[in-house]
């Protein structure tokens, strides 16, 4: 599993619903209610309006090429506020392959299977 926020959301689901197996509904419960709040704050940063800078300095791409996207019809895009200024999607972003430069937001040094094995040993502890 690539190891990314969504990936994390979707391990604390895959754990909730091991737990619940076992009985353990309240670990069950915290792990989902984990899960809701992060894909919410996911959501709520992926519907964030950048401008062409500030999207360029999240992604890793000049300027100069996201407005070529732009104008390609391959980033949407909408003008906003008096001057009509290019603003973008953070989640719309292109994202640069690892070690191609600056890493996505989503992208961390996170084992998923391995938190995931964590908790069931400290659970198995408690139970």
């Amino acid at each position: 599993m690539k190891n990314t926020l969504r990936g994390l959301a979707n391990g604390w689901k895959e754990t909730a619903r091991r737990l619940r197996l076992l009985e353990a509904n309240a670990q069950a419960a915290a792990l989902e209610q984990a899960a809701r709040e992060l894909e919410a704050e996911i959501a709520r940063q992926e519907s964030e309006l950048l401008s062409i800078a500030e999207a360029s300095a999240a992604c890793g791409y000049s300027e100069e090429h996201l407005r070529r996207l732009v104008r390609a019809g391959e980033l949407p895009a909408e003008r906003n506020g008096s001057k009509g200024r290019l603003k973008v999607r953070r989640g719309d972003l292109p994202r640069k392959r690892h070690g191609d430069g600056p890493s996505s937001s989503e992208n961390l040094d996170y084992d998923a299977s391995e938190d995931a094995r964590s908790i069931a040993r400290a659970l198995r502890g408690v139970a």
